[in-house]
């Protein structure tokens, strides 16, 4: 069975945005250097929360901006539906410790985060 572990959003105003959630959810952020992007980090529901600031307009045209997470029990198998529906793979598969991980973009263009069953 495959479940959603992350959700992605790119925000533009970050503090605003850690405050609220916090407040009206409850969600404890915690910073996060994501390829040199100061990203706030929270769980809520089991599903960690990812703010991740846009740092100018050019830099995101055309790309979609929302990221979500899944864990699914064959991170290959998804990648190969991925590619035979049109989509494609971002960088390559991880395979550490016995865990798996990979990205790829779905038929528009989104990109979703691959993890495997621990």
């Amino acid at each position: 069975m495959s479940s959603v572990s992350s959700i992605a959003i790119r925000v533009y105003n970050l503090d605003a945005m850690v405050h609220f959630y916090s407040q009206a959810f409850g969600v404890q952020f915690r910073e996060v250097d994501t390829y040199g992007i100061h990203s706030q980090f929270g769980e809520v529901g089991g599903i960690t929360l990812k703010f991740v600031p846009i740092r100018d307009s050019d830099d995101f045209r055309g790309f979609p901006v929302h990221q979500p997470g899944f864990v699914v029990p064959d991170v290959d198998a998804v990648v190969a539906l991925a590619l035979e529906h049109g989509g494609r793979q971002e960088g390559q598969i991880i395979r550490r410790d016995g865990q798996v991980q990979a990205a790829v973009r779905d038929p528009d263009g989104n990109t979703i985060e691959l993890y495997s069953e621990k």
